[in-house]
Protein backbone atom coordinates (compact mmCIF):
# COMPACT_ATOMS: atom_id res chain seq x y z
CA UNK A 1 0.00 0.00 0.00
CA UNK A 2 1.26 3.34 -0.85
CA UNK A 3 2.30 5.25 2.08
CA UNK A 4 2.61 8.76 1.07
CA UNK A 5 0.82 11.50 -1.68
CA UNK A 6 2.69 13.31 -3.52
CA UNK A 7 2.04 17.50 -3.28
CA UNK A 8 2.65 19.99 -5.55
CA UNK A 9 4.33 22.03 -2.71
CA UNK A 10 7.09 19.76 -3.09
CA UNK A 11 8.20 20.91 -6.58
CA UNK A 12 8.14 24.53 -5.48
CA UNK A 13 11.49 24.97 -4.08
CA UNK A 14 13.36 25.31 -6.99
CA UNK A 15 11.50 26.23 -10.37
CA UNK A 16 13.16 26.76 -13.73
CA UNK A 17 11.53 30.14 -15.14
CA UNK A 18 11.92 32.45 -18.25
CA UNK A 19 13.78 35.21 -17.10
CA UNK A 20 11.95 38.64 -17.64
CA UNK A 21 14.99 40.17 -18.76
CA UNK A 22 17.22 38.30 -21.37
CA UNK A 23 14.63 35.06 -22.34
CA UNK A 24 17.17 32.33 -20.77
CA UNK A 25 16.40 29.73 -18.65
CA UNK A 26 16.74 31.12 -14.76
CA UNK A 27 15.67 30.01 -11.68
CA UNK A 28 13.81 30.86 -8.44
CA UNK A 29 14.92 29.31 -5.27
CA UNK A 30 12.94 29.67 -1.47
CA UNK A 31 13.12 27.19 1.71
CA UNK A 32 10.14 25.47 2.74
CA UNK A 33 10.84 26.27 6.40
CA UNK A 34 10.83 30.21 5.26
CA UNK A 35 9.39 31.15 1.72
CA UNK A 36 10.15 34.59 2.44
CA UNK A 37 13.41 33.66 1.71
CA UNK A 38 12.58 33.12 -1.48
CA UNK A 39 15.19 34.87 -4.50
CA UNK A 40 15.69 34.67 -8.11
CA UNK A 41 18.43 34.50 -10.27
CA UNK A 42 19.13 34.67 -14.19
CA UNK A 43 23.57 33.63 -14.36
CA UNK A 44 22.97 34.56 -18.16
CA UNK A 45 22.15 38.61 -17.16
CA UNK A 46 23.24 38.27 -13.70
CA UNK A 47 19.28 39.66 -12.56
CA UNK A 48 18.29 39.03 -9.38
CA UNK A 49 15.18 39.66 -7.57
CA UNK A 50 13.81 39.02 -3.92
CA UNK A 51 10.52 38.02 -3.39
CA UNK A 52 8.18 40.23 -0.84
CA UNK A 53 5.25 37.97 -0.82
CA UNK A 54 3.18 36.79 2.39
CA UNK A 55 5.91 33.51 3.48
CA UNK A 56 3.96 30.18 3.32
CA UNK A 57 0.59 31.48 2.18
CA UNK A 58 -0.61 29.55 -0.27
CA UNK A 59 -3.55 30.05 -2.99
CA UNK A 60 -4.66 28.68 -6.03
CA UNK A 61 -6.27 30.22 -8.70
CA UNK A 62 -5.11 32.90 -11.77
CA UNK A 63 -7.50 35.63 -10.12
CA UNK A 64 -5.36 35.70 -6.89
CA UNK A 65 -2.28 36.46 -9.32
CA UNK A 66 -1.25 40.30 -7.24
CA UNK A 67 -2.26 39.05 -3.75
CA UNK A 68 1.29 38.48 -2.60
CA UNK A 69 0.74 34.86 -1.64
CA UNK A 70 1.86 31.57 -3.79
CA UNK A 71 -0.06 30.72 -6.25
CA UNK A 72 0.22 27.36 -7.25
CA UNK A 73 -1.37 25.14 -10.28
CA UNK A 74 -0.65 27.98 -13.05
CA UNK A 75 2.12 28.13 -15.97
CA UNK A 76 3.75 30.36 -14.21
CA UNK A 77 6.32 30.55 -10.77
CA UNK A 78 4.14 30.45 -7.77
CA UNK A 79 6.65 33.68 -6.12
CA UNK A 80 7.14 36.26 -8.80
CA UNK A 81 4.57 34.72 -11.66
CA UNK A 82 6.90 34.55 -14.06
CA UNK A 83 6.92 31.98 -17.41
CA UNK A 84 7.81 29.08 -16.67
CA UNK A 85 10.88 27.19 -18.54
CA UNK A 86 8.71 23.88 -19.05
CA UNK A 87 5.81 24.80 -20.63
CA UNK A 88 4.27 23.95 -23.67
CA UNK A 89 0.56 23.39 -25.70
CA UNK A 90 -1.46 19.57 -25.76
CA UNK A 91 -5.17 19.72 -27.91
CA UNK A 92 -5.56 23.66 -26.68
CA UNK A 93 -4.65 22.57 -23.38
CA UNK A 94 -1.49 23.85 -21.30
CA UNK A 95 1.08 21.69 -20.03
CA UNK A 96 3.35 22.99 -17.47
CA UNK A 97 6.12 21.61 -15.02
CA UNK A 98 8.22 23.79 -11.91
CA UNK A 99 11.32 21.42 -12.95
CA UNK A 100 13.04 18.15 -14.11
CA UNK A 101 11.85 16.96 -10.76
CA UNK A 102 8.39 17.84 -11.54
CA UNK A 103 8.49 16.69 -15.16
CA UNK A 104 9.89 13.24 -14.10
CA UNK A 105 6.88 12.99 -11.27
CA UNK A 106 4.47 13.37 -15.07
CA UNK A 107 6.13 11.28 -16.78
CA UNK A 108 6.00 8.78 -14.79
CA UNK A 109 2.37 9.46 -13.62
CA UNK A 110 1.13 9.49 -16.97
CA UNK A 111 2.94 6.70 -18.69
CA UNK A 112 2.07 4.35 -16.14
CA UNK A 113 -1.52 2.67 -17.44
CA UNK A 114 -2.50 1.71 -14.03
CA UNK A 115 -2.97 4.47 -11.71
CA UNK A 116 -4.53 3.13 -8.16
CA UNK A 117 -4.78 5.57 -5.55
CA UNK A 118 -4.31 4.09 -1.85
CA UNK A 119 -5.33 6.07 1.21
CA UNK A 120 -2.46 6.52 4.08
CA UNK A 121 -2.10 5.76 7.69
CA UNK A 122 -4.17 8.97 7.63
CA UNK A 123 -6.87 8.62 4.71
CA UNK A 124 -7.50 10.00 1.28
CA UNK A 125 -5.88 13.11 0.72
CA UNK A 126 -7.71 15.31 -1.45
CA UNK A 127 -4.90 17.56 -1.59
CA UNK A 128 -2.44 15.26 -3.29
CA UNK A 129 -1.17 16.22 -6.67
CA UNK A 130 -2.48 12.51 -7.99
CA UNK A 131 -6.27 13.81 -7.01
CA UNK A 132 -5.43 17.53 -9.07
CA UNK A 133 -4.22 16.57 -12.20
CA UNK A 134 -6.86 17.67 -14.75
CA UNK A 135 -8.80 15.00 -16.27
CA UNK A 136 -7.63 15.53 -19.82
CA UNK A 137 -4.03 15.02 -18.71
CA UNK A 138 -5.38 11.80 -17.11
CA UNK A 139 -7.04 10.48 -20.18
CA UNK A 140 -5.61 7.26 -22.39
CA UNK A 141 -6.56 8.68 -25.47
CA UNK A 142 -3.91 12.10 -24.84
CA UNK A 143 -1.91 9.47 -22.91
CA UNK A 144 0.92 9.31 -26.19
CA UNK A 145 0.91 12.50 -26.80
CA UNK A 146 1.53 14.14 -23.54
CA UNK A 147 4.57 11.52 -23.11
CA UNK A 148 5.92 13.23 -26.16
CA UNK A 149 5.43 16.27 -25.44
CA UNK A 150 7.06 15.60 -21.28
CA UNK A 151 10.07 14.10 -23.44
CA UNK A 152 10.33 17.57 -25.14
CA UNK A 153 9.95 19.63 -22.03
CA UNK A 154 13.27 17.31 -20.57
CA UNK A 155 15.44 17.30 -23.70
CA UNK A 156 14.60 21.12 -23.48
CA UNK A 157 16.51 21.07 -19.76
CA UNK A 158 19.22 19.17 -20.76
CA UNK A 159 19.92 21.93 -23.42
CA UNK A 160 20.71 24.47 -21.80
Amino acid sequence: MKTEFTYIEQFINRIDVECPSCKAKAIVTSKPENRAETRFTCVSCGSTKNWMGKGNVFQTGSSLFNSGGILLGSPVDCYFKYPLWYKTEVKGEVLFAYNMEHLTYLLNFISNKVRERQPNEHGWSNRSLESRLPKWMLSAKNREVIEKKLKELMAKGVRV
